[in-house]
């Protein structure tokens, strides 16, 4: 039994079940366990690798109990990392605040996509010499610069049903230079999963992509499927819609470091303050005065709790934060509204404008290029910014970034900008 005529929240639910099924068989296949408690279902991981925990579906009075049960385990068995994935809206509604009070931080937001296998679908042109096969045996790790060329591979005896995990490579003149997954899941909601699409940086923007995509596409329709899902980032949105994909919804991630948490587990009273913070529960709170704690000390994901208050949209919780001492940026003024702040402190200290925030080393400027937001670029312009400045991810400058985007009005406003 196979998902059939299928509405956008049944396409959401075949995704999440095949991303779960899959990641107990990565489990498996990596000697790990996979545990389960009344709603909450994650993977071991181990020093090697990450643990998944895979769409939680909690009740709200005892969904803090539950997480707390997660992170003692990862207190005693440390994985690589772990990452948490949910559909929209998180079961319950206040899950990620949870998280982010004990340790974990902001992850990506997938797009999940769907294809209907039945319909009719355009053929792409590739590239001459290019050709495309089923291959678990090869070993990709020698292909430089190849994305996901570490994934692994399950043995076949843990499979559901022959054939489940099929992965193509796709080799250019001989040279291997893409490859993409397929996963099978059965059941009501069966579907075939495509994952791990990947191609390396010389032979992009030639249809390759496109190419290993559809032979996956391809091959689950051969075994009767009506659906393919994945999960797609707003870069490769755009490729798999001229596949014929289209936007079934959204999701949440949040991801754990565990070094960060080894080195500062949140005690309770921490984890009851911060979730406060997350949800703007201003009784509880007043409660809290006076706070004893020091209010700018990173959490265990390294956000502040004003960056927390920020990241959650609690205006409220913010100002009870600054009226106890914490303090500020500009950014976060902005962020919060509170721009006439904002700009008073730009006036009082304007050297605040080459601030570097978070572990990318952004500026205020970068953000206002990145976010197309004209006000906020007026402003830090005002101050006399250091325009030579480059965040560390991708070592542009806030006007890079601005043309990266497409931002040309932005753009333009730095480059007329003489200070």
């Amino acid at each position: 039994m196979l998902l059939q005529d299928a509405n956008p929240r049944d396409l959401e639910r075949a995704a999440a079940l095949n991303h779960k099924v899959l990641f107990r068989q990565e489990a498996a296949a990596l000697g790990g366990q996979v545990f389960t408690a009344d709603g909450l279902e994650w993977t071991s991981g181990g020093v090697h690798f990450p643990s998944m925990v895979a769409f939680p579906e909690l009740e709200p009075e005892t969904a803090g109990e539950k997480i707390d049960h997660l992170m003692a385990y990862y207190l005693r068995h440390p994985p690589k990392g772990a990452g948490c994935w949910s559909l929209d809206p998180p079961q319950p509604s206040d899950l990620g605040v949870r998280l982010l009070a004990r340790g974990f931080q902001p992850g990506w937001r997938p797009r999940w996509m769907a294809l209907d296998l039945g319909a009719k679908h355009m053929s792409y042109p590739s590239p001459r010499g290019l050709s495309i096969a089923a291959d678990n045996a090869s070993s990709l790790d020698h292909v430089r610069n190849l994305p996901y060329a570490q994934v692994i591979v399950p043995d076949p005896r843990m499979a559901e049903l022959p054939g489940q995990w099929t992965r193509f490579v796709a080799r250019l003149r001989g040279k291997i230079v893409a490859h993409s997954i397929v996963f099978l899941s059965t059941g009501s909601y069966g579907a075939a999963g495509i994952y791990h699409v990947g191609v390396v940086p010389g032979a992009r923007h030639q249809g390759i992509g496109k190419a290993v995509t559809l032979a996956a596409c391809d091959y689950a329709r051969e075994k009767g499927y009506r659906y393919a899902v994945l999960n797609s980032t707003d870069q490769g949105r755009r490729t798999y819609e001229q596949l014929g994909f289209t936007t079934v919804g959204e999701g949440w991630t949040w991801w754990l470091l565990t070094d960060r948490l080894l080195a500062h587990p949140p005690s309770p009273g921490e984890v009851m303050l911060a979730e406060a913070i997350g949800r703007g529960d201003m009784e509880t709170l007043e409660r809290l005065r006076p706070v004893s704690m020091d209010l700018d000390r990173p959490l265990a994901n390294r956000m502040t709790l004003m960056e927390l208050a920020v990241h959650c949209g609690q205006p409220g919780a913010a100002r009870w934060l600054a009226d106890c001492g914490a303090a500020y940026s500009v950014l976060d003024a902005w962020d919060l509204g509170w721009k006439d702040e904002a700009r008073q402190r730009l006036r009082e200290e304007p050297k605040a404008v080459n601030l570097l925030y978070g572990e990318w080393d952004k500026t205020l400027l970068h953000f206002a290029a990145e976010r197309n937001d004209e006000e906020l670029t007026r402003l830090a312009l005002s101050a006399a910014p250091d325009l030579g400045l480059k965040d560390k991810a991708y070592r542009g400058t806030p006007i890079d970034w601005a043309r990266h985007f497409g931002h040309s009005a932005i753009a333009n406003l730095i480059a007329s900008y003489s200070g």
